[in-house]
């Protein structure tokens, strides 16, 4: 039996069939994970994870060559590279339940959100007058 790896990560099913007709141009097959859920829910994909292209584990090194040639992955040496503040951060936030699948921009704004919540609250429990 085969064990799929997953090659990408999307948020629409569209984009994943995009990339796995060219593999399978290429004679490599692919199998979407996840996609009936993105189609029935979009835009929530908390629940089942986001669209995965998955390819065999023996074809990965093909298909990771085949989309560098074709444009669709960039060379790893000039792609972003993480501060450690921001793996951190990602690390931190990644940990809260119901926040790991969502982007990590929103998962700070939610945060943050958070915390202001919780100084204004503490703030006005601590000004409210005592009562006799």
């Amino acid at each position: 039996m085969d064990q799929w790896i997953t090659l990408l990560t999307f948020q629409h099913s569209a984009e994943a069939h995009l990339i796995r007709t060219k593999l399978e141009s290429e004679g490599i097959d692919c199998y979407i994970q996840h996609e009936q859920i993105s189609q029935i829910v979009p835009y929530v994909s908390e629940p089942a994870g986001p669209v995965k292209l998955q390819v065999a584990k023996e074809n990965l090194e093909r298909a990771v060559g085949i989309l560098k040639e074709s444009g669709y992955l960039k060379d790893d040496r000039r792609a972003f590279r993480k501060s450690a503040l921001i793996k951190g951060i990602e690390l931190f936030t990644s940990r809260i339940p119901g926040l790991k699948n969502v982007p990590l921009q929103l998962r700070v704004v939610m945060v943050v959100a958070l915390v202001l919540v919780l100084i204004t609250l503490v703030f006005a429990l601590a000004t409210l007058p005592e009562t006799p």
